[in-house]
């Protein structure tokens, strides 16, 4: 089918047009030359800087005299430090090795490139994957298991350790999740991209990048340690034809069209006309009932519909919603049609997704959701 367009149509309608900003006629001037330094300033600005400093008194006094709400500021603290800079608490206990002086002696240096040792030959899986391992005090190793990922899908693990065999002896397990982009030169060039619980819960995060992902497990030295480790990976979409699935899709992302003089920038989802078609996120709308998509709708993410990525709905026959509405996910934009360029074509959805960067491929979005295994 060569029906579908590589982007928004010309004329598209916005009956919910932001007003022209203008400045109120009470609002003060950008400049004031009429002021004399000998003004004195508005009360409420000089008391603004001691009002942000009774605040963070308060707040440093609040940690202090609260302390699970201090662990919780720390903990929430060091996470996000970590994950700004790639910093997994491996690396922590690393440097500790090193300012121990056991970074360069024997058993440090097998510590250290563990890692690299069980990336040579990771766990690999596909879909769905479970098991339990145990790591042995006299036996010095790392566990890593892995997998590709393209953007838009959704990865989700869980991990549940068992409980220490004694109170105070040194039995912590590092676990991350690490990335290796898919137009890498270095195959060794990971970048820990997120820390793992290790208390059984569920977590689960939307791939930004193609490329190479895998869950790497490490215990300190020395340490005895058990685990139970689920992972699966799928679509973060619900899908946007109700009654579909990926097997409806008869055109997909970058297929050729007008013999090559453009490429297609989204898929086709074919299904009976007048099937529901539904919000895949939470957003505002805007329709338009012009251009090669016909009658489409144009729906955005993000607060208020501002900053996140740009839903596109084409060919359909009929509209349940009007510019300018807001929609949650599930809601009904409207109904399935061949209307634009699509007039020749069974009746379909084309779907598109745009960034800011562009049009990307719904495809790997659209998966089913993963579904944990039970480990």
């Amino acid at each position: 089918m060569q029906s579908d367009q590589t982007g928004p149509a010309a004329n598209t309608t916005d009956d919910g047009k932001n007003p022209a900003r203008t400045q109120p006629d009470d609002a003060p001037p950008d400049t004031d030359t009429n002021t004399t330094p000998s003004t004195p300033a508005a009360p409420h600005r000089r008391a603004r800087p001691w009002l942000l400093a009774l605040l963070l008194v308060a707040l440093i006094a609040l940690l202090v005299y609260r302390p699970a709400w201090r662990a919780d500021a720390a903990a929430w603290a060091r996470t996000r430090a970590m994950e700004t800079f790639h910093i997994s608490p491996r690396d922590v206990y690393g440097a500790r090795l090193r300012i121990a002086g056991l970074a360069d002696s024997a058993l440090g240096e097998r510590w250290r490139s563990a890692v690299a040792r069980a990336g040579e030959d990771p766990g690999r899986f596909s879909t769905r994957y479970a098991t339990r391992g145990t790591f042995e005090p006299d036996t010095i190793e790392a566990h890593v298991f892995q997998t590709a990922l393209e953007r838009g899908e959704r990865f989700k693990v869980r991990l549940l350790r068992d409980a220490p065999a004694c109170t105070d002896c040194r039995s912590a397990l590092y676990a991350d999740i690490q990335r290796r982009d898919a137009d890498s030169d270095d195959p060794n060039a990971w970048a820990t991209v997120r820390m793992l619980r290790t208390d059984g819960e569920a977590e689960d995060f939307v791939a930004e990048r193609d490329g190479d992902y895998r869950v790497v497990l490490q215990p300190e030295l020395a340490a005895a340690v058990g685990y139970k480790l689920a992972m699966a990976r799928g679509g973060s979409l619900s899908f946007p034809v109700t009654g579909a699935a990926a097997r409806d899709i008869g055109s997909g992302f970058g297929a050729p069209r007008d013999g090559g003089a453009r490429k297609h920038h989204g898929v086709d989802i074919f299904a009976a006309r007048g099937t529901p078609v539904i919000a895949v996120a939470d957003g505002r709308v805007r329709t338009g009932t012009g251009g090669i998509g016909g009658k489409h709708v144009w729906l955005s993410s993000g607060m208020l519909g501002i900053g996140g990525a740009r839903y596109y709905y084409a060919h359909l026959d009929s509209f349940n919603v009007e510019s300018g509405d807001s929609v949650s996910t599930g809601d009904v934009l409207g109904y399935v049609g061949n209307t634009g360029n699509a007039r020749t074509t069974p009746p379909h959805l084309h779907f598109g997704i745009y960034t800011r960067f562009g049009p990307i491929d719904p495809a790997p979005f659209l998966r089913p959701a993963p579904d944990l295994p039970e480990s």
